[in-house]
Protein backbone atom coordinates (compact mmCIF):
# COMPACT_ATOMS: atom_id res chain seq x y z
CA UNK A 1 0.00 0.00 0.00
CA UNK A 2 2.83 2.60 0.67
CA UNK A 3 4.28 1.66 -2.83
CA UNK A 4 0.91 2.74 -4.66
CA UNK A 5 1.24 5.86 -2.24
CA UNK A 6 4.53 6.23 -3.43
CA UNK A 7 3.92 5.80 -7.31
CA UNK A 8 0.58 8.25 -6.95
CA UNK A 9 3.03 10.90 -5.88
CA UNK A 10 5.40 10.51 -8.88
CA UNK A 11 2.70 10.84 -11.30
CA UNK A 12 1.80 14.37 -11.74
CA UNK A 13 -2.10 15.14 -10.81
CA UNK A 14 -2.59 16.69 -14.48
CA UNK A 15 -1.60 13.11 -16.09
CA UNK A 16 -4.89 11.82 -14.80
CA UNK A 17 -6.84 14.80 -16.54
CA UNK A 18 -4.77 14.69 -20.37
CA UNK A 19 -7.31 16.90 -21.60
CA UNK A 20 -6.69 19.80 -24.61
CA UNK A 21 -9.06 22.31 -25.74
CA UNK A 22 -10.78 21.24 -29.15
CA UNK A 23 -10.09 18.06 -28.72
CA UNK A 24 -12.13 15.18 -28.18
CA UNK A 25 -12.88 12.24 -26.15
CA UNK A 26 -15.26 9.06 -26.99
CA UNK A 27 -16.49 6.62 -24.24
CA UNK A 28 -18.85 3.96 -25.09
CA UNK A 29 -21.62 3.94 -22.94
CA UNK A 30 -23.99 0.88 -21.95
CA UNK A 31 -26.57 0.61 -19.87
CA UNK A 32 -26.73 -2.56 -17.46
CA UNK A 33 -28.73 -4.43 -15.23
CA UNK A 34 -32.51 -5.83 -14.90
CA UNK A 35 -33.73 -1.92 -16.10
CA UNK A 36 -31.23 -1.49 -19.00
CA UNK A 37 -32.94 -0.59 -22.53
CA UNK A 38 -30.71 0.83 -24.44
CA UNK A 39 -28.02 -0.84 -26.88
CA UNK A 40 -24.36 0.46 -26.37
CA UNK A 41 -23.77 3.86 -28.20
CA UNK A 42 -20.73 6.13 -28.75
CA UNK A 43 -20.45 9.39 -27.05
CA UNK A 44 -18.17 12.28 -28.02
CA UNK A 45 -17.39 14.40 -24.87
CA UNK A 46 -16.13 17.55 -26.28
CA UNK A 47 -13.38 19.95 -24.45
CA UNK A 48 -14.44 23.57 -25.95
CA UNK A 49 -12.10 26.08 -24.06
CA UNK A 50 -10.07 26.68 -21.02
CA UNK A 51 -11.09 29.30 -18.78
CA UNK A 52 -8.02 30.03 -16.33
CA UNK A 53 -6.66 26.45 -15.24
CA UNK A 54 -10.93 25.16 -15.56
CA UNK A 55 -11.39 22.55 -19.21
CA UNK A 56 -14.50 23.11 -20.00
CA UNK A 57 -16.55 20.03 -21.23
CA UNK A 58 -19.65 18.76 -22.74
CA UNK A 59 -21.45 15.12 -22.96
CA UNK A 60 -19.34 13.91 -20.35
CA UNK A 61 -20.00 11.38 -18.04
CA UNK A 62 -23.34 12.06 -18.33
CA UNK A 63 -23.19 15.56 -17.53
CA UNK A 64 -24.03 18.15 -20.53
CA UNK A 65 -21.56 20.51 -19.12
CA UNK A 66 -19.22 20.35 -16.64
CA UNK A 67 -15.44 22.08 -15.84
CA UNK A 68 -12.74 20.46 -14.93
CA UNK A 69 -9.30 21.00 -13.54
CA UNK A 70 -6.22 19.75 -12.21
CA UNK A 71 -4.98 21.10 -8.81
CA UNK A 72 -2.67 20.25 -6.45
CA UNK A 73 -5.01 18.46 -4.16
CA UNK A 74 -6.05 16.80 -6.94
CA UNK A 75 -8.79 16.14 -10.17
CA UNK A 76 -11.62 19.17 -9.67
CA UNK A 77 -15.10 18.99 -11.05
CA UNK A 78 -17.91 22.11 -10.78
CA UNK A 79 -21.22 22.46 -12.51
CA UNK A 80 -21.09 25.74 -13.10
CA UNK A 81 -18.65 28.17 -15.21
CA UNK A 82 -18.98 30.91 -12.13
CA UNK A 83 -15.79 31.79 -9.98
CA UNK A 84 -17.95 30.91 -6.75
CA UNK A 85 -19.54 27.77 -8.17
CA UNK A 86 -18.40 24.85 -5.88
CA UNK A 87 -15.83 22.25 -6.47
CA UNK A 88 -15.74 18.80 -5.12
CA UNK A 89 -12.37 16.80 -6.16
CA UNK A 90 -12.96 13.77 -7.62
CA UNK A 91 -9.76 12.10 -7.59
CA UNK A 92 -6.66 12.81 -4.58
CA UNK A 93 -3.96 10.78 -6.32
CA UNK A 94 -1.77 11.28 -2.84
CA UNK A 95 -4.76 9.78 -1.08
CA UNK A 96 -4.05 6.44 1.05
CA UNK A 97 -5.86 3.29 0.19
CA UNK A 98 -9.27 3.69 1.99
CA UNK A 99 -9.15 7.28 2.58
CA UNK A 100 -12.42 9.10 2.41
CA UNK A 101 -12.86 12.91 1.50
CA UNK A 102 -16.23 14.70 0.72
CA UNK A 103 -17.63 17.45 -1.09
CA UNK A 104 -21.28 19.04 -2.06
CA UNK A 105 -23.56 20.46 -4.79
CA UNK A 106 -25.85 21.99 -2.80
CA UNK A 107 -28.17 19.69 -0.82
CA UNK A 108 -26.19 16.77 -2.41
CA UNK A 109 -23.55 15.39 -0.46
CA UNK A 110 -20.75 13.35 -2.05
CA UNK A 111 -18.40 11.18 -0.73
CA UNK A 112 -15.22 9.60 -2.63
CA UNK A 113 -13.02 6.59 -1.12
CA UNK A 114 -9.66 5.38 -2.80
CA UNK A 115 -10.09 1.87 -3.48
CA UNK A 116 -6.90 1.26 -4.56
CA UNK A 117 -4.88 0.51 -7.92
CA UNK A 118 -6.25 -1.61 -10.25
CA UNK A 119 -5.87 -3.50 -13.91
CA UNK A 120 -8.71 -2.44 -16.64
CA UNK A 121 -9.05 -4.02 -19.84
CA UNK A 122 -8.87 -1.35 -22.79
CA UNK A 123 -9.07 -2.97 -25.87
CA UNK A 124 -6.44 -5.66 -26.26
CA UNK A 125 -4.42 -3.93 -23.69
CA UNK A 126 -4.53 -3.80 -19.76
CA UNK A 127 -3.95 -0.38 -18.06
CA UNK A 128 -3.41 0.54 -14.39
CA UNK A 129 -6.13 2.78 -12.86
CA UNK A 130 -6.88 4.63 -10.00
CA UNK A 131 -9.94 3.17 -8.63
CA UNK A 132 -12.49 5.79 -6.90
CA UNK A 133 -15.82 4.54 -5.47
CA UNK A 134 -18.11 7.19 -4.62
CA UNK A 135 -21.79 7.72 -3.34
CA UNK A 136 -23.93 11.20 -3.87
CA UNK A 137 -26.85 11.25 -1.09
CA UNK A 138 -29.41 14.38 -1.47
CA UNK A 139 -31.84 15.38 0.58
CA UNK A 140 -34.60 12.73 -0.14
CA UNK A 141 -37.49 10.91 1.17
CA UNK A 142 -36.70 7.89 3.53
CA UNK A 143 -35.98 4.54 1.03
CA UNK A 144 -34.51 6.49 -1.36
CA UNK A 145 -30.56 5.61 -2.21
CA UNK A 146 -27.86 7.53 -2.82
CA UNK A 147 -27.00 7.55 -6.62
CA UNK A 148 -23.02 5.35 -6.34
CA UNK A 149 -20.56 4.66 -8.36
CA UNK A 150 -17.12 3.88 -9.28
CA UNK A 151 -14.38 5.63 -11.66
CA UNK A 152 -11.16 4.08 -12.81
CA UNK A 153 -8.20 6.89 -13.54
CA UNK A 154 -5.67 5.89 -15.74
CA UNK A 155 -2.60 8.25 -16.11
CA UNK A 156 -2.05 9.53 -19.56
CA UNK A 157 -5.61 8.95 -20.37
CA UNK A 158 -7.72 10.24 -17.98
CA UNK A 159 -11.25 8.42 -17.01
CA UNK A 160 -11.10 5.21 -18.23
CA UNK A 161 -13.94 3.47 -16.72
CA UNK A 162 -16.72 4.24 -15.04
CA UNK A 163 -20.17 3.18 -13.86
CA UNK A 164 -23.18 4.99 -11.89
CA UNK A 165 -26.11 3.71 -10.56
CA UNK A 166 -29.18 5.69 -9.93
CA UNK A 167 -32.35 4.72 -8.20
CA UNK A 168 -35.10 5.92 -10.22
CA UNK A 169 -38.03 5.63 -7.53
CA UNK A 170 -36.63 3.49 -4.57
CA UNK A 171 -37.77 0.15 -6.20
CA UNK A 172 -35.99 0.43 -9.71
CA UNK A 173 -32.26 1.66 -10.19
CA UNK A 174 -30.17 2.31 -13.71
CA UNK A 175 -27.19 1.58 -14.29
CA UNK A 176 -24.92 3.02 -16.75
CA UNK A 177 -21.36 2.00 -17.28
CA UNK A 178 -18.41 4.11 -19.27
CA UNK A 179 -16.17 2.98 -21.22
CA UNK A 180 -13.08 5.34 -22.80
CA UNK A 181 -12.67 4.14 -26.44
CA UNK A 182 -8.95 3.26 -27.73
Amino acid sequence: MKLLAALALLVATNDYLPLQPGANVTYQVEDVGAEAVNPPADVVAEIASSEGDWLEVSNYLGYRHCWLRSSEAGIDLKLEAKSHAPVVTILKPSAKVGETWTGSFGRETLTFTLRGEERIERGDMQVQALHVEFTAAAERHPGHQPTRGDVWFAAGLGVVRAQVTTDLDCHTATSKVYTLKP
